[in-house]
């Protein structure tokens, strides 16, 4: 006959290595879940839903709604250009990574590029002949997606030919600044000759 104590402690065992499956199990699930998220976000495939705000009426024909959408419209290609040049100008003057400031840029931008489209109904409105406003301004907010599309293009190209050979002008530019001032101020020493 088996000792009870021995005989306790096995189905103890047993029971334990069951419940360490099942907790280790749940937690490699919740990692893989909270992996797949966070992926699906970063990555673009799933998209952020936009929250809140308030909506154009459904006509879209209020003036005074259509003026705030062409406001947000005007700054979002007016922000899009003027970032895509101070941005391949700040590359010469310090030591930034364009495409990945473009990158972190771009993020807010196509939040609000998505927000104006949520906000002044443009995809849903447009082409229904409710307003003529609605149909043009859906038309300049495709092509905004299509010029984005186009300087990332432009400043990823720019960061992977060009910054090297920028910054090293630059260099050779201050390098030569400097050998012009050492010159300079040789010749304006007591007893130099010119």
């Amino acid at each position: 006959m088996s000792d009870p104590t021995s005989q306790a402690q096995r189905i103890i065992s047993r029971w334990r290595k069951v419940f360490l499956g099942i907790y280790l199990a749940f937690v490699m699930g919740s990692v893989v879940v909270v992996f797949v998220s966070l992926m699906a976000v970063h990555c673009g495939v799933y998209r952020v839903p936009i929250v809140g705000g308030k909506r154009i009426a459904e006509g879209g024909r209020n003036p005074i709604e259509l003026r705030d959408c062409h406001r947000r419209l005007a700054s979002l290609l007016t922000d899009l250009h003027r970032e895509t040049f101070t941005l391949l100008g700040r590359a010469q003057r310090f030591a930034t990574e364009p495409a990945t400031e473009w990158r972190n840029w771009t993020r807010d931008w196509r939040h609000r590029w998505r927000l104006l489209d949520y906000r002044c109904r443009l995809s849903e409105l447009s082409g229904r002949d409710t307003s003529p406003a609605i149909d043009k301004m859906a038309h300049i907010h495709a092509a905004l997606d299509e010029l984005h599309i186009s300087y990332t293009g432009v400043v990823n190209n720019f960061a992977e030919r060009y910054v090297d050979r920028l910054r090293g002008l630059k260099q050779e530019v201050d390098a030569a600044r400097a050998i012009i001032d050492k010159q300079q101020r040789r010749s304006h020493r007591p007893g130099a000759t010119q």
